[in-house]
């Protein structure tokens, strides 16, 4: 894995070896960046976390890292190697080849962003992996219709319990009861498109002047949508949190959550957090959301479009009570598919099986 931050797939490889290492399962993990939240957890959960030392797509020192990691993999008697996010498929995979050892992959999202090369790199090493592990249905048809085999959907995990411990401590986030708050929880870059959420909620602040948009994330849009917001309604409409640790707490003052990306989306965490809080959720019909987003659990509108987010938001507005019932729905839903003990049973079974073939 890249690192061990607490989001994304990252969070996700963590979450996963922690949880089969508490059940018995033998693990080690290995990572281009030693660092992130889950790392001292990780560390007690499966033993010293490996740092790879790989920097660069092509150098004499990254083929020596390849090397390095094919010993150690043969050194710590590994039986399967599972491959989380791009550049570990492309690397891993030939050092599990060297070792002479299987090999999953992932694929955890649509992969529409990544340059032709790695995607061409990332190809080779799935023809050739025991297995793929795809997070939504969205991307095991994608996968499919590519001519890919032995694909398989394992969900990805939510932590109920600590989920709704970290809801219960004390947020800075509360505002005026008068306020209908809105959020939404992305990095600020342009497949996430939160230029959409400001225009849709400014759009809709013409009918109803008590919805106030909250942005927690960072990245490279955020000076240009800060410019956005400033000219549709600026504070009084939007307030801009940056980089959010204990996302629960800021989900127990809103109202609903959004996620509107143009692209790319395979499962998303955010989405399973807002339904966590429950929330009901305003997402764009891209990759995955349509597996956790429908008419039971909040509304899913057309990448790109503000006029129908607009109109979620006067929907949602008008009827609280009935976005409550969604939220609940979600909640139900995150109950049933992303318990953590079901999902590891789930990777647990995929591994002793490529291990016995």
């Amino acid at each position: 894995m890249w690192n061990l931050i607490r989001g994304g797939t990252e969070g996700q490889c963590a979450r996963v070896a922690m949880g089969l290492a508490e059940r018995g399962h033998v693990h080690r993990v290995a990572v281009f960046r030693r660092e992130g939240f889950f790392l001292d957890r990780v560390e007690a959960a499966c033993g010293p976390v490996i740092d790879l030392g790989i920097r660069r797509m092509f150098s004499l020192e990254t083929k020596r890292a390849v090397v390095r990691l094919a010993d150690w993999l043969r050194e710590e008697r590994i039986d399967v190697v599972h491959l989380w996010d791009i550049d570990a498929v492309i690397f891993g995979s030939m050092a599990a080849r060297k070792a002479g050892l299987p090999y999953i992959t992932s694929r955890r999202d649509m992969a529409q962003i990544y340059p032709a090369h790695k995607i061409a790199m990332m190809r080779y090493a799935d023809r050739r992996a025991a297995g793929i592990v795809a997070n939504a249905e969205a991307i095991k048809a994608m996968l499919e219709s590519e001519g890919r085999r032995l694909v398989r959907v394992i969900p990805n995990i939510l932590d109920l319990a600590e989920f709704d411990r970290q809801a219960e401590r004390a947020g800075a986030w509360a505002e005026a009861e008068a306020r209908i708050m809105v959020g939404m929880v992305a990095r600020l870059d342009p497949e996430k498109d939160a230029a959409t959420f400001i225009r849709g909620l400014s759009l809709a602040r013409e009918t109803e002047p008590r919805l106030h948009g909250v942005i927690a994330g960072e990245g490279s849009d955020r000076p240009g949508l800060e410019a956005r917001a400033a000219t549709n309604g600026g504070k009084e409409a939007f307030t801009f949190l940056g980089e959010v640790d204990e996302v629960p707490a800021l989900i127990r003052h809103l109202k609903a959550g959004v996620l509107v990306p143009s692209r790319n989306e395979g499962l998303s965490n955010t989405i399973l957090e807002y339904m966590a809080g429950r929330l009901p959720v305003i997402a764009t019909d891209c990759g995955g959301n349509r597996e956790l987003v429908n008419a039971e659990t909040g509304w899913l509108i057309p990448p790109g479009d503000p006029g129908e987010l607009a109109r979620c938001l006067l929907e949602l507005a008008a009827d609280l009570d009935e976005a409550e019932a969604r939220g609940q729905a979600g909640r139900k839903l995150v109950e049933h598919r992303h318990r953590a003990d079901a999902v590891c049973k789930r990777f647990a079974l995929l591994y002793d099986e490529v291990a016995r073939d």
